[in-house]
């Protein structure tokens, strides 16, 4: 939850929540100042008290860029983005009531934004409908390259799309091919699904739980419903040979919002257990982890009210905007580690923050930029190994230091797979020059200079003997697959690496194109979702995320999960680790700890994290 500037003298809301405060517009012409009001209004969670109002769900925008409006005859500042979505919102002849959280919570009080955020959820699943305020058609700093009649270009386009025939996976294609100019068709689709409103956390919940939705975007309106019918037939694209329109249309970012409007209205599980409640939490985090938020502690609290589970009185999951964020993300890793969920504490964890143990994860993650990482289908299928064969987690045993730094679990580090060989990392390639044939070049000599660094380590011939051999195992460990199994990734970094070809190109094959697409989606465009890896034994692996790994970092794997780790060494007397990452070996993964102490293979560890 964003704050505000603003002072107010506002009417306090009762702390037995009998109350809402809600604005109302004042009619008036387009050209004339915004005047509004706001006042307590009876409100009961379960809406018998029939009180009728909307919601606005919208992007606070810059907070240092603001215009005047009239509220209760007092100036309030309003962001600029604000004052565009009223001024949209105002009618001419008649009042409009809505909650708008700037307007609606005291935001210097912090006892208020703790009992308002609490019960966000019921006064969005209680207004009668709600408004998503996307911007104007063209916000400053926009590029003009899109002509004239943005907003109706792209209603007209996604209205196409809604209509097209659910049965054919090419019917999207063939809208945007009557427009005349596909890349064109493209980048307004792309102008509209990369609105930031999109990408911000909060709107999951204001949108999974309304009663209605109307999407308005420079002046145009478009329904929820209808929208999702066009992203839909967007999303079957990827059943045919166009793949690409889906990842560069930008609608992905609209699907995202959709998987938590349909859980919403999904059925209860039956299993009303806490660890139900638990992998419904861990689950929302995984989904949302590349949403953004103005505070950091909003990457929990703009979740909760999605979960249908009993969390209330949790004291490690209360909503208190008093709570340093540090103690937000440890508190919460400790409820999920203490439930079962080692794996995904520890698999979601990209980049450290300042003050916080390095075993605790802010589920947080970018696809650009030096940290960009995306966990691999490996990876993400093994963390969560146990629910795949249907076995629940049992709470997990582990202690913590006092001042609560410090976990100690059980768990082996395997010496022979101290790390010997990193992978180099690659100088970023600009944007504007990533087309289709130069990422396939730049792919073919990165993975190959991969290979050849491989190949000349002495490390690598300890295990495999022919060249043939540590190709095929490096492959396995850099595209996270076990050793046999027959993917497509891997029939694409094969065409990709094929040295006694020509580089693949996108004018004279498709598959040119998903190879590129496909390869660069696991590994990033400039490689660096994750560093592979050799061990001092041979073994051959890669991270789970793109992090600073050191040579010598050691390999571990801790009871009760089914992926290894890449920890470093701090004070091996005693124990004592630094987390570093989740990693692939093919070797190490789903290791039985247990049924290796029973052969005499080695013994259980404390192995203490900082």
């Amino acid at each position: 939850m964003e704050k505000s500037v603003n002072d107010i003298d506002y009417e306090a809301l009762p702390a037995d929540g009998s109350q809402i405060r809600l604005v109302t517009i004042l009619p008036g012409k387009p050209s004339k100042k915004l005047r509004c009001t706001v006042e307590n209004y009876p409100f009961t969670e379960d809406g018998t008290n029939n009180l009728e109002y909307e919601a606005l769900s919208y992007v606070w925008g810059n907070l240092t860029v603001t215009t005047p409006i009239s509220l209760n005859d007092q100036p309030f500042q309003a962001t600029t983005n604000l004052e565009n979505g009223l001024r949209a919102l105002r009618f001419r002849n008649r009042k409009r009531l809505i909650w708008i959280d700037a307007i609606c919570i005291n935001q210097t009080s912090i006892p208020e934004r703790n009992q308002e955020v609490r019960r966000m959820a019921k006064i969005y699943s209680n207004a009668k409908h709600v408004i998503v305020w996307l911007g104007r058609e063209t916000e400053p700093g926009d590029i003009a390259v899109l002509g004239d009649r943005v907003a109706d270009r792209i209603h007209e386009l996604l209205d196409a799309l809604a209509d097209a025939n659910p049965e054919d996976p090419d019917a999207a294609t063939r809208v945007l091919e009557r427009t005349g100019d596909v890349a064109s068709a493209i980048r307004l689709l792309h102008r509209f699904f990369f609105r930031p409103w999109f990408a911000r956390i909060w709107v999951l919940q204001e949108i999974a739980l309304s009663k209605t939705a109307t999407i308005i975007y420079g002046g145009r309106h478009i329904g929820w419903d209808r929208l999702m019918q066009a992203v839909d037939a967007l999303r079957r694209v990827q059943q045919g040979q166009h793949t690409h329109i889906w990842r560069m249309s930008g609608a992905s970012r609209a699907d995202r919002v959709q998987r938590c409007w349909m859980r919403a209205r999904a059925d209860p599980s039956e299993d009303g257990s806490q660890w139900s409640v638990n992998f419904e939490l861990v689950d929302l985090l995984w989904q949302t982890r590349f949403c953004e938020k103005t505070e950091p502690k909003d990457r929990l609290y703009g979740i909760l009210g999605l979960v249908k589970g009993n969390i209330h009185g949790e004291k490690l999951l209360e909503i208190d905007y008093t709570k340093p964020v540090t103690e937000v993300f440890r508190d919460l890793n400790i409820f999920l580690i203490r439930n079962g969920m080692l794996s995904h504490v520890l698999c979601s964890i990209v980049e450290p923050m300042e003050g916080l143990p390095s075993w605790a994860s802010t589920w947080t993650v970018t696809l650009e930029g030096t940290t960009a990482s995306r966990l691999s289908t490996g990876l993400m299928t093994y963390m969560q190994i146990q629910n795949v064969r249907g076995i629940k987690p049992q709470p997990y045993l582990f202690s913590l230091s006092d001042d609560m730094s410090q976990i100690t679990m059980k768990g082996y580090i395997f010496d022979a797979y101290s790390i010997s060989h990193i992978g180099k990392q690659f100088e970023p390639i600009v944007r504007s020059d990533a087309g289709v044939d130069r990422m396939a070049r730049v792919c073919r000599t990165r993975l190959t200079e991969w290979e050849d660094e491989m190949e000349s380590q002495k490390c690598a011939r300890e295990i495999y003997k022919t060249k043939k051999k540590r190709r095929e195992a490096w492959k396995c460990a850099l595209l996270h697959e076990l050793p046999g199994n027959e993917t497509e990734l891997g029939q694409h970094y094969d065409l990709l690496t094929d040295r006694s070809k020509p580089v693949p190109s996108a004018s004279q094959s498709a598959l040119a194109i998903r190879a590129v697409v496909d390869t660069t989606s696991q590994l990033g465009v400039n490689s660096n979702y994750r560093r592979p890896f050799i061990t001092r034994s041979g073994h051959m692996g890669s991270t789970g995320t793109n992090c600073d790994v050191h040579l010598e970092d050691k390999v571990c794997v801790f009871l009760g999960s089914a992926v290894p780790y890449v920890l470093r060494p701090v004070d091996v007397s005693k124990g004592l680790y630094r987390f570093v990452t989740s990693c692939w070996v093919p070797q190490l993964v789903d290791l039985d700890l247990l049924e290796g102490q029973r052969k005499g293979l080695w013994e259980l560890q404390d192995i203490t994290l900082l």
